[in-house]
């Protein structure tokens, strides 16, 4: 493990992660129990389904404990913190729920226990695969290392106020099909009811990849060595991004703010992922409907998967089997009726109850694809950073696209040099 650069990555969060390290236990065996620390990024609603998944495991296997330590934030944060940790001289933990963004560094730089070698037998990690179908399984793959098993699925939809689309004397027929359509009744809804339109989630490089691949655009080269963002598909599609402020139809806020004035009712449109859905039905007064992602005219959609696999930095193998157990429990049918609860889709085969709402998101899983993650090792976590900051400026002024991205994918490749 390239120890320093961990330590640069984790070092603005080292002082704030002390309260959760120094509360740890050892993870050992005691009392003939075995003790597993389990790290993830959920709250709320999500926490909750992953809690009852726990509690299941538990029930099944009494002699394992799950100490479960949620970080409320996105996946990257929860990685910082976890890098933190160790160079705080904390183990990592035995169980780990990271996004398939990050899978390329985790694989490069943190060393994860592959997942065959904390199976039984071949058999008993056959069985655990032919639980996914290929393209969900290899979410957890990267260079042929199945370093994690896909848990949480999701893909973008957009939300929308029924409320003030009848306000601006639209029906369910004027619902957009593509950005196109969004500007037009974007246009209408802003010029009736003085609201803002539409809203696109901004946390993450997660909604870029949509718009930019459903446009016929790239974010890497072929090889995955390089940036290749800056292709007239990328600059059209972050450039209706743009459209969309520059227009007065989207507002200049920050990712909270934007999921706050949406569920308030001061927001036509949110288009975001879909595991937000228990939360925002619980959280609305008004019509909530949830409609597909909007495509680029009648181009195909390409739609990464988002969500996270878990994996494993146990250190120790006399706890390789109750991490085992664990996984296979958390891919079962049970455990899948019990997590999709949140909003989440089921990412195995599992034939689970659909909630009402994930009508769209289960639609749309034809045109998953993956959620490609940055090359480079610790230079990737730098070139996310340097992307999301720069996109902003983008969409939140009047930069010019495709000359700022261009001078962006020069800025990242030399650190791919």
């Amino acid at each position: 493990m390239k120890l320093k650069k961990l330590f640069a990555l984790g070092l603005a969060c080292l002082l704030p992660w002390m309260l959760f390290a120094g509360g740890k236990t050892d993870g050992s065996a005691k009392g003939g129990v075995t003790t597993l620390q389990l790290w993830h990024r959920w709250s709320g609603l999500s926490e909750d389904a992953l809690n009852q998944v726990i509690k299941g495991f538990e029930a099944q296997n009494p002699d394992v404990k799950i100490v479960s330590t949620g970080q409320p934030g996105e996946y990257m944060e929860l990685l910082q913190k976890m890098i933190a940790d160790m160079a705080a001289g904390n183990a990592p933990p035995d169980l780990f729920v990271g996004g398939y963004n990050l899978m390329n560094y985790i694989h490069t730089e943190m060393n994860p226990v592959l997942v065959n070698n904390l199976a039984p037998s071949p058999t008993a990690y056959t069985e655990l695969k032919n639980k996914y179908i290929p393209s969900m399984i290899k979410l957890g793959e990267i260079e042929d290392d199945q370093i994690g098993v896909p848990f949480a699925l999701s893909n973008i939809v957009m939300f929308y106020n029924e409320d003030i689309f009848k306000a601006a004397g639209l029906s369910a027929a004027d619902v957009p099909k593509t950005w196109e359509d969004v500007i037009r009744v974007g246009t209408i809804i802003k010029e009736k009811t003085g609201k803002f339109a539409v809203g696109m989630q901004k946390v993450d490089s997660w909604p870029d990849l949509g718009i930019i691949y459903s446009n016929g655009g790239k974010l890497l080269t072929d090889d995955g060595k390089k940036v290749a963002f800056n292709n007239p598909q990328a600059a059209e599609a972050i450039g209706m991004w743009q459209s969309l402020h520059r227009r007065g139809l989207a507002a200049i806020d920050t990712d909270a703010e934007l999921m706050a004035s949406f569920i308030a009712g001061n927001v036509a449109m949110y288009v975001s992922s879909c595991m937000k859905l228990s939360s925002i039905q619980s959280s609305v007064a008004f019509n909530l409907k949830v409609g597909e992602c909007p495509s680029f005219g009648t181009k195909r959609k390409a739609l990464p998967a988002g969500g996270a696999a878990i994996m494993s930095f146990t250190k120790d193998k006399a706890r390789y089997n109750a991490v085992w157990r664990f996984l296979d429990y958390a891919t079962s049918a049970e455990a899948m009726e019990m997590f999709t609860k949140s909003g989440y889709l089921a990412v195995t085969k599992a034939q689970v109850p659909m909630v009402s709402g994930q009508e769209a998101a289960y639609a749309q899983l034809e045109y998953a694809v993956p959620w490609t993650a940055w090359p480079g090792g610790s230079a990737g976590l730098e070139i996310d950073r340097l992307y999301i900051n720069k996109r902003l400026e983008i969409i939140h002024g009047t930069l010019d696209v495709t000359s700022t991205l261009n001078q962006l994918a020069a800025d990242c490749n030399k650190l791919l040099n």
